[in-house]
């Protein structure tokens, strides 16, 4: 694939034209997702549409005859309701938004990349059915990306969800709004006017609205920048009415959005290590303006082909079973409802495969190897051989990297993370270690244990450099299951393929798959692992192949999770059966701390992150259960499947780093000091 003819830099187009003003002032002819009449909706119409819908006038009725309150009286609670949910439009505030963010993007950033032909395909393929635009979620700028994108292509702007953080926000409330976002509340605390407003709304403006919907499956910015686990709330209400037949089809359009630099990388990586991130405010936002004396180099977005769910589903679904009975009181059927996850993960699939990988991915899956393991710092020149080796290795297991000359594109990614990354008195590159002081932090808030301040200052360089490497591991984990488990003995395929079940289960939130039975990624997975010579088969058993350098490589690159498993094993299996989960916060990282200090392995092992995506997987594999009580999570632990879980997972782990310390854990309640 050739970047420069497949991505075109539109943000070019404004360096070049006379005026961007003149630009921004175009005359619209914005291209619809649904357009099924002459008379289009608006965002008042489709509120009084949501009340006077048989649903929920079926529900005031209800609550009116149970509460014995007058019907006329509960409607303006609707009403109210869906003023704080629902979109407007005005393109007066589009279009100087759209001014001052061309004007910020042109000091700020060198480009902002984008598949043209796939943008005017899907814009082609526009009109007949909903359109959902279904983007990775990397930083607040993703919606934003897309909104411009949007309208420098003549696309209609999405109507986009939003949380009620920024709905909370002084005057950014209002302005987002008015430029197509809708609010949702994260919880609905059991109310059931707003719970049914809210799905009633979705089903509004997905069978009748004109806009494209846009939202992020994965739910919240992913902090560590790997692909979270779907949320399918949203997907299910859109889904609604096409198995309820009330749209032709829908098209789900999995997009992908990569940072040279992310706008959040500081403050990532300190939410990672348990720092709760600051309350979203109007003043916060123009504290940030200090972006604009920074470079952040470019933006890549790739939209993907778009999924047609009638194609996708097939004759799996029957949406016949919906005919009898008025539909708006048909809810989703055990079939359906089932069937929802294997889209939502094929969407993250998309995401992964269509990722745009930059070069400075590359520089910090390299540094984070030398610097962490090898204790060799690199020269420039010498780092650059090394991209060009794993760039080579990346491109053949599938992932598509944004360079046009090598050499210039290193030094450019290094210009860009220059508070990051420096050259010392011997020319060899370093990570800069900024002094952290935590008395600024609101303890009481901390998500888990104090962090010592020696140790904070040394691990958010090397977690903000992770960050930066966890793009690219997705490519390298089955690889690197297949030789942490012939590192144990050889084996047939059959044993083979059981280990890498149980690691792959084991592993299902760290790093997504659709399934981790699927005998055709393993098998895959062993075709890269022999054409890299990293394994060899012989009268059916296979064996660790004589590629060494790379097989230490794609070991060292997930140390820390294996570190981090462990570390929550050795927890639950010192701390009584049932605990709430901030003990076992504190003590996973309480022993990580311990471990860091003295073995001094990476620190990304402390994230708050991979505690909580193992704390998942045995929850799903049966080892935990969660519940909550008095607004506390507690997880409840079957000792019997954790031994047997711990002894299992412990034959993979290299020897050098299983934690051989002594170490008394904290029960009850657990204070927060330095």
């Amino acid at each position: 694939m050739n970047s420069k003819t497949f991505y075109k830099n539109f943000l070019q187009l404004r360096r070049e034209e006379v005026s961007n003003l003149l630009w921004i002032s175009k005359r619209l002819d914005l291209q619809v997702a649904y357009g099924q009449g002459k008379v289009r909706p608006t965002p008042y119409s489709h509120k009084i549409a949501v009340l006077n819908s048989p649903k929920i006038q079926d529900l005031l009725m209800q609550i009116s005859i149970r509460e014995n309150i007058p019907k006329s009286k509960l409607e303006p609670q609707v009403l109210a309701i869906l003023n704080e949910i629902g979109y407007d439009r005005k393109i007066k505030v589009i279009r100087w938004l759209g001014l001052l963010l061309t004007k910020i993007c042109l000091r700020v950033l060198r480009g902002i990349y984008v598949n043209v032909e796939q943008v005017e395909q899907i814009k082609k393929s526009m009109g007949d059915c909903p359109v959902v635009f279904v983007p990775t979620h990397r930083s607040y700028g993703d919606f934003i990306m897309m909104s411009y994108l949007n309208f420098t292509y003549d696309i209609e702007l999405p109507a986009i969800a939003a949380g009620m953080d920024f709905h909370g926000m002084w005057g950014m409330g209002t302005i987002l709004r008015n430029t197509g976002a809708f609010f949702m509340r994260r919880s609905y605390n059991n109310d059931n006017l707003y719970w049914t407003t809210f799905r009633q709304y979705i089903h509004q403006i997905t069978t009748k609205g004109d806009l494209p919907i846009e939202f992020f499956i994965e739910g919240t910015r992913s902090r560590s920048n790997k692909s979270l686990p779907p949320k399918y709330g949203l997907l299910t209400m859109i889904l609604k009415a096409f198995f309820l037949s009330e749209v032709p089809d829908i098209l789900f359009v999995p997009i992908s959005i990569n940072y040279d630099r992310i706008l959040e990388e500081s403050l990532f990586a300190f939410e990672l290590l348990g720092v709760p991130k600051p309350k979203e405010s109007t003043s916060g936002l123009f504290k940030s303006m200090k972006i604009l004396k920074e470079e952040f180099g470019n933006i890549y977005i790739h939209m993907d082909a778009p999924i047609s769910v009638r194609k996708f589903f097939g004759n799996k679904i029957n949406r016949g079973v919906h005919n009898l009975g008025p539909l708006y009181q048909q809810e989703l059927t055990e079939n359906e409802k089932n069937h929802l996850p294997s889209l939502a993960y094929e969407i993250l699939n998309r995401h992964q495969k269509v990722s745009v990988v930059t070069v400075f991915n590359l520089i910090a899956i390299i540094l984070n190897n030398n610097l962490s393991y090898d204790k060799t710092a690199l020269t420039i020149e010498e780092l650059t051989e090394e991209v060009e080796w794993i760039k080579n290795i990346i491109q053949h297991l599938g992932g598509f990297i944004y360079v046009e000359n090598l050499t210039e594109s290193v030094r450019e990614a290094l210009s860009v993370h220059k508070g990051l990354i420096m050259l010392n008195e011997d020319k060899k590159l370093t990570l800069i270690k900024n002094k952290v002081n935590q008395q600024s932090f609101d303890l009481k808030r901390l998500k888990a244990h104090a962090l010592n301040d020696d140790v904070m200052t040394h691990s958010i360089p090397f977690v903000t450099l992770q960050i930066y490497s966890n793009l690219v591991l997705h490519y390298f984990i089955e690889l690197n299951i297949i030789l942490i488990s012939l590192g144990i003995k050889s084996m047939d395929g059959d044993q083979l393929f059981d280990n890498y079940q149980f690691l792959r289960s084991l592993f299902a939130k760290e790093f997504i798959t659709v399934s981790s039975q699927d005998r055709r990624v393993f098998n895959a997975a062993l075709e890269n692992a022999a054409f890299f010579d990293l394994i060899n088969v012989s009268n059916g058993y296979y064996r660790l192949g004589n590629n060494g350098k790379l097989r230490k490589f794609i070991e060292n690159v997930f140390v820390t999770f294996y570190l981090s498993y462990e570390a929550v094993f050795v927890i639950l299996q010192k701390l009584c059966e049932t605990n709430e989960e901030k003990v076992i916060l504190v003590n996973v990282q309480m022993l990580l701390e311990k471990i860091v200090l003295e073995q001094n392995v990476h620190p990304y092992s402390l994230n708050l992150d991979t505690i909580g995506n193992c704390l998942g997987s045995l929850c799903d594999l049966g080892v935990l259960k969660k519940t909550r009580r008095n607004n506390k999570i507690l997880w409840e632990t079957d000792m019997n499947k954790l031994y047997s879980m711990k002894t299992n997972f412990e034959k993979y782990i290299p020897r050098c780093i299983i934690p051989q310390l002594s170490y008394k854990v904290l029960r009850g309640q657990i204070p927060n000091k330095l």
